[in-house]
């Protein structure tokens, strides 16, 4: 029986259609924020990394091309080249230290330019077959009387026949002062007899792996570069440098050793992209769990929102299923205390067994009565009423209130304030006009001189801070159009769109026909609007206008859509208002009537 109460239906209405959408919206905004996010941060991470290997392929390329040509670059301007000069070395029968002074010397013009067109140089070494060597340090230098040619990095390198060695990242023992580094190496041999002239060896400073992790996150991404044994010759942390990467990292390459690897487990998203001229391997590894607790901001948001809406819906159905039945209860109790009144009852809604059906079946009864009391009663008391509106209204004669302002003229003139003189004048021929009821038509030149009496006052208002600029068609004066359509328009341009502005600004009116059509465009530099304060006013302007009572006035002020719906009434649903704004870039106000030249 509670169920049948319209206040019972009305609650569970107004739950359902409000607490559902919002639970359907939310699981749906819910998914599709954090799909988003988990594809962005994909993209993100695989963007990174491919960024890092092409910088440091980059890198790996200028050091290749560097030992590749090295022994082809001359020792200084128009000299020997380095080729030449080792040549000269490796077929003298004894070399001494002198010799290899004189061959540093010459050649010391060549590395200073190499050292300073790449800073990451800490040394430069050539190692000749007989274990003699030409050294070059920026800072560091060769320990005394050391001999590579058992060494394992020399060994691998000529096994390499002239291909690039590269070392692992860590001090070298036999390098003076040296500091953790990564060092490249190449056997060097003559171009014409294959002859080995000696094994070049490029000490780097770990600064030449610098910025690889520039656009990763902070605090939340490890990021590795590892060579083809799994050593780390570089990580963002600068802690686990010279370590194995983490077996699970391992087991991921031996499963698709030549592509790229992206996998997401446990928390963390793992991207690994080889290098293409090497062995190596950019490893990014981020932290899916802690990313998500700078944007779970966002989802809380989204589930907090929910639970507050679908809350406060519960209680405005609570509170609107009163309101709205509680004067329907009282009625109803009401009139059915007066059935001792003979009213007479209609077959309209009696099947219902609700309040709207007892409401129907007493209110039916009660019209014929009302009716018959406004026709003998009430009709008479409005005729009165109206009688007596006229007479207030004849009270208040236009007449008079333009010869006040004619006054106010006169004085204004005398005692020579002639801001006071201009205003009034001015805003005495605006009264006139606008009071004007010959015709709903007026010529063009009348509504430019409208407009110009208005922006009379206007300028001596704001002084020299709004400039106005008019741009009309000469042949216009002849055409006739809607009397007050764009004195309301500025007005609206000068308020909205520049009294808010600090900066000086202006007011272009143009006017031009086009085809069958009169256009005018009022343009403002002022504050604009946003796209949502564009959307709601074009919004506005698309309902259709609504008419009033016969002698009735439309108490709303003469703005946009009225002036837009006074077009729309007259010439038809073609013509009117469109906008153009754009945030703090001004408004651009359109109006389109039809083109009628003046008899």
């Amino acid at each position: 029986m509670l169920f049948h109460t319209i206040r019972t239906k009305l609650f569970f209405v107004f739950l359902a259609i409000s607490v559902i959408p919002v639970f359907i919206i939310t699981y749906i905004s819910y998914n599709s924020y954090t799909k988003l996010v988990s594809k962005q941060v994909s993209l993100v991470a695989s963007n990174t990394v491919s960024n890092t290997v092409e910088r440091i392929d980059n890198i790996f390329q200028n050091i290749d091309r560097i030992t590749l040509s090295f022994q082809q670059f001359s020792t200084q301007p128009g000299a020997t080249t380095v080729s030449q000069e080792l040549n000269k070395l490796i077929n003298k029968p004894n070399i001494d230290q002198y010799d290899l002074f004189l061959a540093r010397t010459k050649m010391l013009f060549f590395f200073n330019n190499l050292v300073l067109s790449n800073s990451y140089l800490n040394g430069i070494y050539i190692f000749l077959p007989n274990g003699n060597s030409i050294s070059y340090g920026n800072g560091t230098d060769l320990a005394v009387n050391y001999q590579p040619l058992k060494d394992e990095w020399y060994q691998q390198t000529l096994q390499k026949g002239g291909g690039l060695y590269i070392s692992d990242t860590d001090t070298k023992s036999f390098i003076i002062n040296a500091k953790p580094s990564i060092t490249f190496s190449r056997a060097l041999y003559d171009p014409d007899t294959r002859q080995l002239l000696g094994v070049l060896m490029l000490d780097c400073d770990l600064n030449i792996f610098k910025g690889i992790d520039k656009d990763i996150v902070p605090n939340i991404t490890n990021m590795f570069l590892a060579n083809g044994k799994g050593k780390i010759l570089y990580d963002n942390s600068k802690e686990r440098i010279g370590q194995t990467i983490p077996d699970s990292f391992m087991e991921l390459i031996a499963e698709n050793p030549e592509g790229t690897v992206e996998q997401t487990r446990g928390g963390m998203l793992s991207v690994i992209k080889p290098f293409p001229d090497n062995d190596w391997r950019i490893i990014a590894s981020l932290s899916l769990n802690e990313l998500y607790k700078q944007f779970g901001v966002s989802q809380r948001l989204i589930i907090y929102i929910a639970l507050l809406c679908s809350v406060i819906f519960f209680l405005l159905s609570i509170f609107l299923s009163g309101l709205i039945t509680k004067p329907i209860i009282e009625l109803s109790r009401v009139m059915r205390k007066n059935k001792s009144l003979h009213f007479v009852t209609t077959k309209k809604h009696l099947e219902r067994d609700d309040e709207i059906g007892i409401l129907y079946t007493e209110y039916n009864n009660m019209i014929k009565d009302i009716d018959l009391y406004i026709k003998e009663s009430y009709q008479s008391k409005l005729i009165t009423l109206d009688s007596q509106m006229k007479a207030l209204e004849a009270q208040i004669n236009s007449h008079f209130l333009y010869n006040t302002l004619e006054s106010i003229n006169s004085i204004a003139e005398i005692e020579e304030v002639e801001s006071i003189s201009i205003m009034t004048k001015a805003l005495g021929d605006m009264f006139r006009y606008s009071i004007k009821t010959d015709s709903e038509l007026v010529s063009v030149e009348d509504e430019l001189s409208h407009v110009n009496n208005y922006l009379t006052i206007q300028k001596i208002r704001f002084e020299h801070k709004i400039d106005f600029f008019f741009y009309i068609q000469s042949d216009l004066d002849s055409m006739r159009i809607l009397k007050l359509i764009l004195q309301p328009v500025i007005e609206n341009a000068l308020y909205h769109g520049l009294e808010k502005t600090r900066n000086s600004g202006s007011i272009t009116i143009t006017g031009y026909t086009s085809n069958d059509q009169i256009i005018f465009e009022v343009a403002d530099n002022g504050v604009g609007m946003s796209e949502e304060q564009l959307n709601d006013l074009q919004r506005l302007l698309s309902e259709p206008p609504e008419f009033n009572e016969l002698g009735q006035r439309n108490k709303r002020s003469i703005g946009l859509k009225n002036v837009h719906s006074r077009i729309a009434l007259y010439y038809g649903a073609g013509y009117g208002l469109t906008l153009e704004s754009h945030k703090d870039a001004g408004t651009k106000v359109t109006i389109n009537i039809p083109k009628i030249v003046q008899e």
